[in-house]
């Protein structure tokens, strides 16, 4: 039985200008009626902690929750940005509280709502501002931008709804910047499309379907990074091989056509295909998306009785971004793929009434702040709070650690 009274939180990553995963946007459901308990018990039974440890947590708070020693004190002064409204820039009391507190190491920031407050925000109470961004590109002149990185303001920018924002952001020299964008196609449509990943979508197909090795060595053949990628992996003490594997069919049969599968699903996503050896923030989001997914549909009561459930619901999470990277209708990729009705239903129209439909509609509320929405469709489908932040702290943590030449 779901407990009502418990409220449903959100995170969201929050980007550096390279466009990785740098710290976490944390969102109560309903923030009218959380207090400063829910915030420390949801930071403490969702095992949060390690994953705030990595990528800090940026959320708003009342300034009253200041006052409270015992809440302040239940997360690590690298753990936690509190942001307050902008309204405590000119309260005294408060501003002496959060003076005293940030000589203690904790993070302090204001929400900036108005250009003229800027010069007045006290350094010794503040070391964060927190923008909209749209506000921050039509209020605030170069010599305002000037003055806030001078005077040591780490600067986060919120909400960043296309890349062209997130040009300009990143060229007035903003910190962090909300993570929106990329789910955003960036290409105009005339771009043709990522014919490597169409192989590599190709190569998953075969594998899924259980095609002749054969066939599958034919693909490695013809794509020599991917050629490489395979072997140093089945090479790798992760995998255990207890003699140098060198050619196609003895990597293929180490692995396994489940782990082959699993690994061809998240090197999809990876950067190194064509542009480098760096993390795919893509990647590691539909990544989330899909561990996520994989550990919600465990938690639906009553349970729905689809079969393979948690692998479709991994598959459905994972493969949600693909026209966004591929930069082709997902109708068409679907054509490619072998997927269950049930995923093909939830990656052609979410919003519909499947179940894993459902669950990638939650999923994507969330992510866009539409956080009434999520929380409805995650308490329809049976999902109580408190699972829902244990299996989104879970796959984000996984997610956030996620490295291409080692993922299996």
């Amino acid at each position: 039985m779901i407990e009502t009274d418990r409220p449903y939180f959100f995170l969201r990553p929050l980007l550096a200008a390279d466009c990785g995963w740098v710290a976490l946007d944390w969102h109560a459901g309903d923030p009218l009626t959380t207090k400063s308990i829910d915030l420390k018990r949801y930071f403490i039974e969702s095992g949060a902690a390690p994953l705030a440890s990595m990528l800090p947590l940026v959320t708003p708070i009342d300034p009253e929750y200041l006052e409270d020693n015992t809440f302040l004190d239940g997360f690590d002064n690298r753990q936690v940005v509190f942001v307050l409204p902008a309204s405590c820039a000119e309260d005294e009391a408060v501003l002496d509280r959060c003076k005293e507190i940030h000589t203690k190491g904790k993070h302090i920031g204001l929400r900036l709502d108005r250009a003229n407050l800027l010069h007045h925000v006290p350094l010794a109470a503040f070391d964060t501002l927190c923008l909209d961004a749209a506000f921050a590109r039509q209020e605030l002149s170069a010599a305002d931008l000037t003055y806030a990185k001078d005077a040591g303001f780490r600067k986060i920018a919120t909400p960043v709804n296309s890349h062209e924002m997130f040009g300009w952001l990143s060229g007035q020299g903003f910190d962090w910047y909300d993570s929106q964008f990329l789910t955003k196609r960036k290409h105009p449509s005339g771009v043709e499309p990522d014919m490597t990943r169409l192989k590599l979508l190709k190569l998953f197909n075969l594998v899924h379907q259980d095609g002749d090795t054969r066939e599958i060595e034919g693909i490695f053949r013809e794509e020599p990074k991917l050629s490489y990628n395979l072997l140093r992996l089945v090479n790798s003490a992760a995998v255990g091989a207890r003699s140098t594997i060198s050619n196609f069919g003895q990597a293929i049969a180490l692995l396994g056509r489940r782990q082959l599968q699993r690994w061809l699903q998240l090197l999809i996503y990876a950067n190194n295909l064509s542009d480098g050896n760096a993390p795919n923030p893509l990647m590691q989001l539909a990544a989330a998306r899909g561990r996520q997914m994989e550990l919600l549909s465990a938690e639906i009561d009553p349970p729905p009785g689809l079969p393979e459930l948690t692998d479709n619901a991994f598959m459905t999470g994972l493969f949600s971004l693909l026209d966004i990277l591929i930069n082709m209708p997902m109708s068409e990729i679907l054509a490619e793929l072998p997927l269950h009705s049930e995923v093909e239903d939830a990656l052609s129209s979410p919003d519909d009434d499947g179940i894993l439909g459902q669950l990638l509609s939650g999923v994507i509320a969330g992510e866009s702040g539409d956080y009434a929405k999520a929380a409805s469709i995650f308490s329809c489908l049976g999902i109580s709070a408190a699972a829902h932040a244990k299996s989104q702290v879970a796959a984000l943590y996984w997610a956030c650690r996620i490295n291409i030449e080692n993922a299996g």
